[in-house]
């Protein structure tokens, strides 16, 4: 019995009430338990089954509520909640996409992430003029030891000016051409 009721009591009661309630619980196995621990133990016992009642009402309340208004899932959790229980339950595979982060950009102690929106003038000048003038940008990227993200702003910086970054710059930002094509083709796609 004491190991019967441990997981679903523990989910029903507060940590102390928990430690409580499994202390009285061996206090009762090995027949130590006094009558006003065993009062205790009781009382519990049916704080725990209360709570699990209301809990049981509160969701079918949730479950009424869902069918009478019609309320489909992607209402209630965003779309990576979603898959994230899809994958808890094996409904998917485990595999996560990678996320990619834009890149991003300091200039005058503010940073900026460049999304699909175009750069603020105030970082853009300075940028463009430095990247068409063949001068080394590593001072505009506020990421310059991620990689993928370093690669996407030279590739994004390339396309936008059809300049192409020198490859002494890019073994300043531990970069290869071909990491630049490769970014280069997924801003394409």
């Amino acid at each position: 019995m004491a190991n019967a009721h441990s997981k679903p009591m523990a989910k029903l009661l507060n940590d102390q009430e928990f430690q409580r309630f499994s202390e009285l619980q061996q206090k009762q196995a090995s027949f130590t338990i006094t009558p006003d621990e065993a009062d205790e133990l009781r009382d519990i016992v049916a704080r725990a089954q209360k709570k699990r009642d209301d809990r049981a009402d509160a969701m079918k309340t949730v479950e009424t509520a869902i069918a009478q208004f019609e309320i489909a899932p992607e209402e209630l959790f965003t779309a990576e909640q979603i898959a994230e229980a899809a994958r808890n339950f094996g409904l998917i595979p485990a595999t996560r996409k990678e996320r990619v982060l834009p890149p991003s950009l300091i200039f005058n102690g503010k940073t900026h992430q460049w999304t699909t929106r175009a750069l603020p003038e105030d970082i853009r000048a300075p940028l463009f003029e430095a990247f068409q003038g063949g001068q080394s940008v590593k001072a505009f990227i506020a990421t310059p030891k991620d990689a993928a993200r370093c690669a996407a702003t030279i590739a994004r910086l390339e396309k936008e000016t059809g300049a192409q970054y020198g490859e002494a710059w890019l073994e300043e930002l531990a970069l290869t051409r071909g990491q630049i094509d490769d970014a280069l083709a997924k801003l394409a796609a």
